[in-house]
């Protein structure tokens, strides 16, 4: 742009009769006390194309403003394997992982730059499960209920599933043989990798919050100073648009989800091979010589239409929240049964009298009776008994909802409040792109809920088996299919509106005069004045406030859920 500031103050030095002079509110002025042109001039002065600018202002202001950003997308957890493939045996069968599960790890970082929205909205949401199954176990006092409630909330990547058939489940609960199975488990997800704080996220995160506290202190001296800030440049605006990744990235940290695939399935393989099952007469015995299925397992991939809720990827929690409430559900039925009964001194076998303990502690001579005791006493198939929907994971998709549309639209706006207000005032290039950016986010995140949603709909055949009904399942994959690609496209969209703006791109005259907004009284201002330069100190702040704030109060309810303690095992 100094080319063509260099023009205009050379037409304003020669003071002829050229037309098209204005102030900076698009007012007609003389050109010799013009400090904006019209588009027309700029036009005919400046020329039609950008004004590129060196290279080495565009690898400053790159390294400086969009640098920092980008790597610190890469601490965002993934969940494919770092092999090329992998396999897991369980009961015989071979599970192969396949290589193309690497893939997404890219489609994982795409769904969070090109949708903030849903990054953010799956942070929150499992969270607030595990807030949730926290509460919803903490009453429980049946052996093995604490290692549930920790295993089930670790297993939240995974598409976990429960079999309440033959009493493979009661058997895993009441049994006391199934007592290594529950340790066990635990023991090997905690081995496994979490993503959590190591030295090159803090320093991912300490660069960014360095970079955005400069570049914000170094505005508001030049606004307060009086200078000419080239605000459309300065970094500021890209910083408000990207300042969403800082609170997903530490909270992702701060859970600690367990992601990787092949770790999970691993996991929960090895456990299996050690459950027991009760039978009809005589002792337990394990349960893989009787049964194939075990109780709780991580469901197969067999077709397209809830394919996310296999993919290990945090951010494809999204996805889960139905089948892991499910899941939670059914477990948690099987534990309060046994509980209520043991609190009221009922042996599994009713032949048998209660045994009591000094502690207090269940003895497993009353865990002890033969499958169909064992049947009877956690109760029938929970999943038929069941709400679809229970008003739980309504209250956490709204509130998870509530909180994603504010993060995003509170950042991004941020910048589109910036480069709005700061002259030429209006939609220009920058705040309109900034706009399309939050609008694509939103709309790829609905995308994905409803998608989510159609793949769970129950639909009762003749047979009274509950599936995915054939025109919603095809409805759900056209939704996450076309989400994805808007995701990658968005994604790309947001770095290249930042190299734009670096190397000078959005500084045509289409661009600095606010066409898109003011049409044809668009006019493209280069000098600012002190009135000017005075009046951006609300913009600045006000955006500054806003970004900051909901960053803030993102991060302060993240802690906060976070808060209530793991209960003690009794």
């Amino acid at each position: 742009m100094a080319d063509c500031l260099a023009k205009f103050k050379v037409l304003r030095a020669a003071g002829g009769q050229e037309t098209g002079g204005m102030d900076n509110h698009g007012n007609p002025v003389s050109i010799v006390n013009a400090t904006a042109m019209s588009y027309a001039l700029c036009i005919q002065t400046c020329g039609t194309g950008p004004i590129f600018r060196a290279w080495s202002i565009f690898s400053q202001r790159f390294s400086t403003w969009l640098l920092p950003f980008l790597a610190l997308v890469c601490q965002l957890p993934f969940g494919a394997n770092n092999r090329v493939s992998s396999q897991v045996e369980y009961s015989g069968e071979i599970i192969h992982i396949q290589s193309w599960y690497q893939l997404d790890n890219i489609v994982s970082m795409l769904l969070h730059v090109g949708s903030p929205t849903l990054g953010a909205y799956s942070v929150i949401l499992t969270l607030l499960n595990t807030y949730w199954i926290r509460r919803r176990f903490s009453h429980i006092s049946y052996p093995n209920a604490h290692n549930a409630m920790r295993i089930l909330n670790a297993l939240q990547q995974a598409a976990l599933k429960v079999n309440t058939e033959d009493a493979l489940l009661a058997s895993l609960v009441v049994l006391p043989e199934n007592n290594f199975w529950w340790s066990e488990l635990i023991v090997w997800l905690d081995m496994n990798y979490a993503h959590t704080w190591s030295f090159a996220n803090v320093a991912s995160i300490g660069w960014v919050v360095v970079a955005f506290s400069l570049t914000v202190i170094d505005v508001f001296k030049d606004v307060t100073n009086n200078s000419t800030p080239p605000l459309n440049s300065n970094g500021l605006a890209v910083a408000f648009a990207w300042l969403w990744l800082l609170p997903i990235v530490t909270s992702w940290l701060q859970t600690g989800p367990r992601s990787d695939r092949s770790s999970l399935h691993r996991a929960v393989a090895h456990a299996n091979e050690l459950a027991y099952m009760a039978t009809e007469i005589g002792a337990p015995v394990p349960a893989g010589i009787l049964f194939n299925q075990r109780a709780i397992c991580i469901a197969r991939r067999h077709n397209h239409v809830g394919a996310d809720e296999h993919r290990t990827a945090p951010v494809y929690n999204y996805a889960r929240i139905f089948c892991w409430t499910a899941a939670v559900e059914a477990v948690y039925s099987a534990f309060n049964e046994a509980t209520l009964r043991a609190e009221n001194c009922t042996p599994v076998n009713p032949n048998f009298v209660w045994v009591h303990d000094r502690d207090g502690k269940i003895k497993d001579e009353n865990r002890r009776g033969s499958l169909k005791h064992i049947a009877f006493y956690v109760g029938g198939d929970p999943g038929d008994e069941k709400r679809w929907v229970p008003g739980s994971v309504i209250f956490r998709i709204l509130v998870s909802s509530a909180f994603a549309l504010l993060l995003t639209w509170g950042t991004i706006s941020g910048a589109m409040l910036l480069q709005f207000f700061t002259p030429t005032i209006g939609l220009s290039c920058r705040s309109g792109s900034y706009l399309l950016y939050a609008c694509v986010s939103t709309l790829v995140w609905v995308l994905l809920i409803l998608s989510s949603f159609l793949s769970s709909v129950p639909w009762h055949t003749d047979s009274s088996r509950s599936r995915t009904s054939p025109l919603a399942g095809r409805a759900a994959v056209l939704l996450r299919r076309s989400g994805k690609i808007l995701a990658g496209m968005n994604a790309t969209w947001i770095v290249l509106t930042c190299l734009f703006q670096f190397t000078g791109i959005y500084d045509s005259c289409w661009c600095t005069s606010s066409h898109l907004y003011l049409g044809a009284r668009a006019y493209s201002v280069l000098i600012l004045t002190p009135a000017d330069i005075a009046a951006l100190w609300y913009p600045v702040v006000g955006a500054t406030l806003l970004a900051s704030g909901v960053v803030i109060a993102f991060i302060t309810f993240i802690n906060v859920l976070r808060e209530p303690e793991i209960p003690s095992p009794t």
